[in-house]
């Protein structure tokens, strides 16, 4: 009968629980130091955590090819490194609407420090309550939801999937 552990498995284990703490150091110092990955699923909290006193939103402009950090109105240039190449013009958005399911939003005009017209690509904003626009973001076949106001981005994997959850909810609230 055995009672102990024998030296390979004490040394297994030691080298697991090494490569666990090495691991989690290395993500807590990338969190430190801000180097999370932004994606289209972390973005709403992400601008929430601005320190802002009306709202914070993100603006990309030029087919996307660049995104900039916009806090109580003025461009955050230390946030806004963070997303270049965020996106690329395949993204699209929407609005859900009850009657006629997902409908594209048409793309407005963002008028720049010279007064020059530029189409908008992809913009969200949340303010300092965390509340963020009704919009429904598709990117690369992913639909990402920024319309719950106090949970997380609902991300869906085709618009059958999030229009079948949009139509379940309705039907809840009517109930």
């Amino acid at each position: 009968m055995k009672h102990a552990f024998s030296l390979i498995e004490l040394l297994i284990v030691v080298l697991i629980v090494g490569v666990i703490y090495t691991l989690s150091i290395s993500n807590f110092e990338n969190i430190k130091e801000g180097k999370v990955t932004r994606t289209l699923s972390n973005l709403k909290p992400y601008l929430h955590e601005l320190k802002k006193t009306k709202k914070a939103e993100i603006i990309c402009l030029d087919e996307c090819e660049s995104c900039q950090i916009y806090v109580d109105g003025a461009v955050d240039q230390n946030a806004s490194e963070m997303f270049e190449e965020f996106l690329d013009e395949e993204v699209k958005s929407y609005r859900y609407d009850l009657n006629y399911g997902l409908v594209e939003v048409k793309k407005s005009v963002y008028f720049n420090e010279q007064g020059s017209d530029e189409e908008i690509c992809f913009s969200l904003s949340v303010d300092k309550n965390g509340v963020s626009e009704q919009v429904i973001a598709e990117y690369k076949d992913i639909f990402y939801d920024y319309s719950p106001y106090f949970s997380k981005t609902k991300v869906y994997h085709s618009d059958s999937e999030l229009t079948q959850v949009k139509e379940e909810l309705y039907q809840e609230v009517v109930r």
